[in-house]
């Protein structure tokens, strides 16, 4: 996490010009498709499953890599933008609330699964696999995978991880 941006209140011109510097840092590192900034684009990203608060990102960046991911953040730090990074934006808590002079840091991307380790009873996976296709993969071996927060279909083990997230099959 980088140092939070100084709290003062831009107006919409300052927000649009700090807005487009940012876009242009990240435009040097990451792929046009990876960034959203148009208010259109970004909406999705203005809160996850706690919709009673809403804040617009400066930027969304969407990463495919690491060292994407490595990119972006040194970018931010460069510049003292906030970066909070996003999973699948399902949980209730407000963990993914964007800052409103920040970065969403999407890392919805990184979703595959490395290893099923059965004779172990580990698994190797992205954060951004969903809590599902983790029981899938571990099914054929007998196993599955405890969390079952009510959006496992959607969630992410980043998720759940960053939120301390369970469900009823933890109790099993």
């Amino acid at each position: 996490m980088n140092a939070p941006a100084s709290p003062q209140q831009l107006s919409s011109f300052e927000r649009a010009e700090r807005q487009t510097q940012v876009a242009r840092a990240l435009e040097a590192v990451l792929p046009s498709h990876a960034l959203l900034w148009n208010r259109e684009d970004t909406t999705p990203y203005e809160c996850d499953g706690l919709t009673a608060y809403r804040e617009r990102p400066l930027v969304v960046a969407l990463p495919e890599t690491y060292a994407e991911v490595q990119a972006v953040l040194k970018a931010c730090h460069a510049l003292d933008v906030p970066v909070v990074a996003r999973g699948a934006g399902t949980g209730l808590s407000g963990g993914a609330m964007p800052h409103k002079l920040g970065v969403s840091l999407s890392l919805a991307k990184f979703n595959k699964i490395l290893k099923v380790d059965a004779a172990s009873r580990t698994a190797v996976v992205q954060g951004g696999v969903r809590n599902l296709a983790i029981s899938d993969a571990a099914a054929p071996f007998g196993l599955y995978y405890a969390p079952d927060p009510s959006s496992q279909i959607a969630c992410t083990i980043g998720g759940n991880v960053a939120e301390n997230s369970g469900g009823v099959h933890c109790l099993k």
